[in-house]
Formats: structure tokens, sequence, C-alpha cells
């Protein structure tokens, strides 16, 4: 096949686990002789998804650089990119010996055993959520009384006070999260930490959504030690601070999955 006819091709990391976006946009910088400040908020956003599209014998050259820079890469044809599933959220499963028992969902999920060694990626993640509110303030009416009371005894008028007054309330939280990918069939479980039943745990279920997450992910990582973990399913079995397994949005998690699950269809992690 000539070069003309190669197809076009993308440049992946091989290794979820030294990751490191800084680096990236560094070996970047020098082949384009920039800076890498340039380079940094696409390092950052595409995770290990490094370059897409390129001609296959740049993207090869390229692969080639990476790994000599110590960044282990592989070029692969763009068309053998995975893309995941919809997430679908599980309410509630059981822990079976070879595999997860889905028993229920919002969505109506059929009950289905999914087998551990087809599970093979791990992201887990926390996501940053805001709320605003408008309320609506009321003048305060004992204040009102006094008042009044005041005026009839003295018979000096005395101001009643403004009337209702409207106020923004932002609230902040986070919401706990894990994908679960699989393949054969493709199929991909997502978990919410506060709408989960815990019950699958057993004499393990602890007090508490966010305690029973970790606890979960640390039995879903123990029956699946091949399924490659994103890096906020590694902060979080590590109990590293929770900065490390911030995402900037769901879309930031789906980008990194795009990325494991394309390694764990080829083979090609390291």
């Amino acid at each position: 096949m000539s070069e003309t006819e190669r197809p076009p091709h993308a440049v992946l990391l091989r290794s979820p686990e030294k990751f490191s976006s800084p680096a990236v946009a560094a070996a970047l910088a020098r082949r384009a002789k920039a800076p890498a400040l340039d380079f940094a908020a696409s390092a950052r956003r595409n995770w290990g998804v490094v370059a897409e599209a390129l001609p296959a014998v740049e993207a090869e050259h390229l692969a080639a650089e990476l790994t000599a820079g110590g960044l282990d890469s592989v070029a692969v044809p763009q068309s053998l990119l995975e893309a995941p599933t919809e997430a679908a959220l599980l309410g509630k499963a059981e822990l079976a010996g070879d595999g997860l028992d889905i028993v229920s969902g919002p969505a109506h999920l059929a009950p289905e055993r999914l087998i551990w060694t087809r599970l093979a990626v791990v992201c887990a993640a926390a996501l940053a959520t805001s709320e605003r509110k408008t309320v609506t303030e009321g003048a305060d009416l004992g204040a009102k009384a006094v008042r009044l009371g005041l005026s009839l005894a003295t018979g000096i008028p005395l101001p009643m006070g403004g009337g209702e007054k409207k106020r923004v309330i932002e609230t902040r939280d986070r919401v706990l999260l894990v994908d679960l990918l699989f393949v054969g069939p493709a199929r991909v479980l997502r978990v919410e930490a506060a709408r989960f039943d815990y019950a699958l745990l057993g004499d393990k279920m602890a007090y508490g959504a966010e305690v029973n997450f970790s606890l979960l992910l640390a039995e879903l990582a123990a029956r699946a030690p091949r399924a490659l973990r994103g890096r906020g399913t590694r902060a979080l079995l590590a109990r590293r601070p929770s900065s490390e397994y911030l995402y900037d949005s769901l879309d930031d998690l789906r980008r990194e999955e795009r990325w494991l699950l394309t390694l764990a269809a080829l083979g090609a992690a390291r």
C-alpha cells in the first residue's frame, strides 16, 4: 500500500499511569520549536490521544519521537479509535463470582450478568456542581410590630421598613461517580455515589455514601484487576487529595475513557 493509500492515523500514549500533560506539551513544543504553553491546553484536554488524523508516516514519526523521549506511544489508524456508548445509570447490583449482576436502574435496566473479564476500563471522578436560586425575603413582621407600637405610644411616625427583597443564593457540591466500561458486548454502566444501593457490600457496608463508594470502587478493582484505571480511580484507591480525582466535566471524563477504551481494545497499554 502506497503512502497516499494509507488511512489517517492517531497517536496514543500507552501508559495511563505515566500520563503527564505537561510532559506531552513539552515534547510537542520541542518538535514544533514553540513555547510549551502553546500546547498546554490541548495536551490536558486530549488526555493520551496526542494527535489525530495525521498522515500515517507523520504519525509514526511522532510516536517514535515521543517514545524516544520517554513517553511510550503508538500510531494507529484513526478508524480504530473507540467511541464509548452512553452510560446507563445503575441503581442496584449484586456481586457474583464471575461478574456483576445488574438488578435495576432508573432507566429500567434489564437484569443481566456482565463478566469481570469483560470489564475493560474503570473511570471514577468527582465533578463540581453548583446551583443558583433566587429567594424572596419579606420584611421582618416582628420589627414592624414594634415600630408600629412605638408610633402609637409616642405619636411620632416611624418608618415601617422596606418591602420584599430578592437575593440569589449559590450552593456548591460535588458528585462522585464511576463509569464501568465493558466490551463484548459494549456497555457503559455508571454508579453515582448518592444514588446507589450499597447492600451488595454486605458486612463491609458503612455509613455515608462517599465511604461506601470508595469501598465499592476497591471491590470492583479487586475483581477486575486487568481493567485499565483512569486517573480518578487510581487517586481514589490510593486515597490521594480530592484535587487529583476532580474532573472539569463529564466531557473531560469521556475523553479519558475514549483513550483508555482504545488502548484496551488494541491491547496496547503498558
